[in-house]
C-alpha cells in the first residue's frame, strides 16, 4: 500500500510489524513476515519428509550427470525454459518417499525429449548377461528417424539410488532390434530403461521400463 505524507517525507525502514520502502519515489508500506527474533516455525513432519526426497532426488541426479548423461535432460528442458536438474526433479521426485528411499522404480524417467519411442518395444534375455530388443517402426520423421540409436540404462536392484549406463548397446530405429549388456555380479533383477538418441545426438525420447531377472545369466 502506497503512503501518502503531505508533508514531504520518505519513510524508509521497520516500525513494529510494519516495514516501509521508497520506489521511483514513493513510499510503500507492508505487513512484516514475522516479528524480528521470533523463533521460526518447526517444521512438520510432512515438510520434513519433502526436503528429504527433494535432497535425494537432488543427488540422483547429480550422480546420473557424472554416471550416464551430462546432456540429456539439458536437451529436454530447453524446450521448457527450465534448467534439466529441475525438469529432471519435477519427472522424479514422486519415485521416492519422505525417507528418501526409492519406492517407484517402475515410473522413474531416465530419459526425456521429442523424439518418439518405436511401437511393440520388448526385451528377452540372451543368457551371459546380454539382452536383445525388438520393436516395430514403419515411421521416418524428424522424430522417428532411421539413424536414431538404441540406449539403454539401468536401476540394480541393490542401487536402486544410483542409475548407470547400460554397456555394449547396439542397434538403430531402421534396424528392428538391438543388443546391450548388463552387470551380473551381486543383483538378481534389475529395471532397464529403453530410449533413443538422435544420431548427431541433439534430441532424445522418453523412456520405457523393463523388469528383467539377470541371477539366471551369471
Amino acid at each position: 500500500m502506497e503512503v501518502i505524507d503531505h508533508a514531504g517525507r520518505l519513510y524508509r525502514g521497520r516500525m513494529g510489524n510494519l516495514i516501509y520502502y521508497t520506489v521511483n519515489g514513493r513510499t510503500y508500506v507492508r505487513r512484516a513476515s514475522k516479528r524480528p527474533g521470533a523463533p521460526a516455525k518447526p517444521r512438520t513432519e510432512k515438510q520434513k519428509g519433502m526436503a528429504r526426497r527433494f535432497a535425494m532426488v537432488q543427488k540422483v541426479y547429480t550422480f546420473y550427470k557424472e554416471k550416464v548423461s551430462a546432456e540429456i535432460w539439458e536437451v529436454a528442458a530447453q524446450a521448457t525454459g527450465q534448467r534439466g536438474r529441475n525438469l529432471f526433479c519435477s519427472a522424479n521426485s514422486g519415485c521416492y518417499d519422505g525417507t528418501g528411499q526409492m519406492v517407484s522404480p517402475e515410473t522413474f524417467q531416465f530419459s526425456a525429449g521429442e523424439l518418439l519411442l518405436p511401437r511393440g518395444l520388448q526385451v528377452e534375455a540372451l543368457g551371459g548377461g546380454r539382452f536383445r530388443a525388438t520393436w516395430t517402426e514403419e515411421r521416418d520423421l524428424v522424430t522417428a528417424a532411421p539413424g536414431d540409436r538404441l540406449q539403454a540404462g539401468v536401476l540394480y536392484e541393490t542401487t536402486l539410488a544410483g542409475p548407470y549406463p547400460a554397456v555394449s548397446v547396439s542397434g538403430t530405429r531402421a534396424d528392428g532390434c538391438g543388443e546391450f549388456a548388463l552387470e551380473t555380479g551381486q543383483d538378481d533383477w534389475a529395471y532397464v530403461y529403453l530410449y533413443f538418441a538422435r544420431e548427431d545426438g541433439t534430441a532424445y525420447s522418453p523412456s520405457m521400463h523393463f523388469r528383467v531377472t539377470i541371477k539366471d545369466e551369471r
